[in-house]
């Protein structure tokens, strides 16, 4: 009886395996993948489906990866599923799993265009010197432009900033316009008076060397008194007027009327700081043909025009052009430079423009070298009782962001002193202050060629001006005194 069931299920087994042989299909690899789209356009906030087609049909997996080449542009989903987020290109790419076939959709997300833009208000009234602010709408509200470019009919009138904000520079009437990104306009008719004020006006002043006005209260007893040399300032008919500062150099003059209001107006431009300065600081040389050593030495420099006057953009992402040079640190080489003044809130600076990207040549002695940029130098501390090392003479390259910086100086309240110190040193561009970093010097470098890569700038100084004076920490720094 025990054979009978041993046979009867070896009999089953064969049979059972012979079945799942017929039953079960051999694994099947894709051989390629296709989109239902090849190309596809939608607005921001759409959504549109890509149907994946996965040959052959039979192919035993059908598992596919989905990706988009800018997700700030379409995104896309694990089902295919492709959203527009914001104008532009992108390509969403299929995969798939089995041997890795692909295919591609380009997809481009058209902006919602704006039907319409208007500002508030569409007239303003301000008075001299004053501003205003001039509010935008774009519609619809979901456009994907919001933001307008505004202009001004005529800015000896009044300016507008890029947030809409008006000031009265002149008197009359302009127009100010908002334009959207599509080119759709709305504008504002902007009036500037000089209504006088009933209060007294206490007026400090910092303008440039053009001739201008500026509206004060004033009386008829007032009428044609002038202040300054040759009557430059003068009240007439209920406002200030200053003429053209042709002199060459900075002036300033008060005028005080019977009404109590007075009104001091400081003309400066960065030409007015040209001129002969005498020069404070720590000498050291290599090259008795440039200059000698001395703990504390005073030689005349000249605030000249800039070698080269171009315009770059320093470590604090604001854009400077050098407008002006200083001549005299090494023969007749010009470090260029720049007079930033900020009328607005009456400062003004001094940068010294310090640039390893190009060398200017002189008769230095040296056939090797006859090459020189001014380039900083550094150590690791500075501080009212020390310079501490290691010191880097030579920084090559200044720093890993860009190859030249300006090294900034304090300008008096008289503008007759220029001075670096201790009290508002500077780091190397992107550098931490760690060791070698802080700036204390300035390094005249020689060079082999006008455009010198790093290998071609001599690994030390030829001649170096130090921020300590015969060697102390607290006094002076480096200090240009107008002569």
């Amino acid at each position: 009886m025990k054979k009978i069931f041993a046979i009867i299920g070896v009999v089953f087994a064969i049979a059972c395996f012979s079945s799942c042989q017929e039953e079960m299909e051999p694994f099947q690899e894709a051989t390629g993948v296709s989109l239902d789209k090849t190309n596809l356009s939608i607005f921001p906030g759409d959504y549109v489906a890509l149907k994946a087609t996965v040959n052959p049909d039979n192919a035993t997996s059908k598992y596919l990866e989905w990706s988009s080449s800018d997700t700030k542009i379409a995104s896309v989903d694990s089902w295919g599923r492709v959203a527009g987020v914001a104008p532009g290109t992108a390509k969403i790419t299929v995969k798939t799993a089995s041997g890795g076939y692909t295919a591609s959709c380009n997809v481009t997300v058209d902006p919602i265009v704006e039907t319409a833009v208007s500002v508030d208000p569409a007239t303003l009234s301000v008075l001299y010197e004053e501003s205003a602010t001039i509010t935008a709408t774009v519609e619809p509200s979901n456009a994907s432009y919001k933001t307008v470019t505004w202009t001004s009919a005529d800015e000896d009138i009044a300016t507008v900033d890029d947030k809409g904000k008006v000031k009265g520079v002149g008197l009359g009437t302009t127009v100010i316009t908002a334009t959207s990104h599509f080119g759709l306009t709305a504008k504002c008719t902007v009036t500037v008076s000089a209504d006088m004020p009933t209060v007294v006006e206490t007026v400090d002043v910092w303008k440039s060397d053009k001739a201008g006005f500026r509206p004060i209260f004033g009386a008829a007893a007032d009428e044609n008194k002038s202040a300054g040399t040759d009557g430059w300032l003068k009240f007439a008919n209920g406002a200030a007027t200053w003429t053209a500062n042709t002199t060459g150099k900075i002036r300033t003059a008060t005028l005080s009327l019977s009404t109590g209001s007075s009104i001091t107006v400081t003309q400066l431009d960065p030409a007015d700081f040209k001129g002969t300065f005498s020069f404070r600081t720590q000498r050291f040389s290599n090259n008795k043909t440039v200059a000698t050593a001395a703990a504390d030495v005073t030689f005349n420099v000249t605030i000249t025009d800039p070698l080269v006057g171009e315009t770059l953009t320093d470590f604090d992402g604001k854009t400077y052009t050098n407008n002006l040079g200083l001549q005299g640190l090494y023969l007749d080489a010009v470090a260029d430079a720049v007079l930033d003044i900020d009328y607005d809130n009456k400062t003004a600076r001094f940068g010294l423009f310090l640039d390893e990207r190009k060398a200017q040549p002189v008769a230095n002695g040296n056939d090797t070298y006859p090459f020189v940029c001014f380039i900083p130098e550094c150590g690791t501390t500075w501080n009212s009782t020390t310079m501490a090392s290691p010191w880097n003479f030579v920084p090559i390259p200044i720093s890993a962001t860009q190859n030249y910086q300006w090294l900034w100086f304090t300008v008096s309240s008289d503008f007759s002193v220029l001075n670096y110190n201790y009290g508002n040193k500077q780091n190397l561009i992107g550098k931490d202050g760690s060791a070698g970093t802080t700036i204390i010097g300035i390094t005249c470098a020689i060079a082999k060629n006008a455009t010198p890569a790093a290998a071609d700038i001599f690994t030390t100084y030829n001649v170096i001006y130090q921020a300590n004076p015969n060697k102390k920490m607290d006094t002076g720094g480096f200090t240009l005194t107008r002569l």
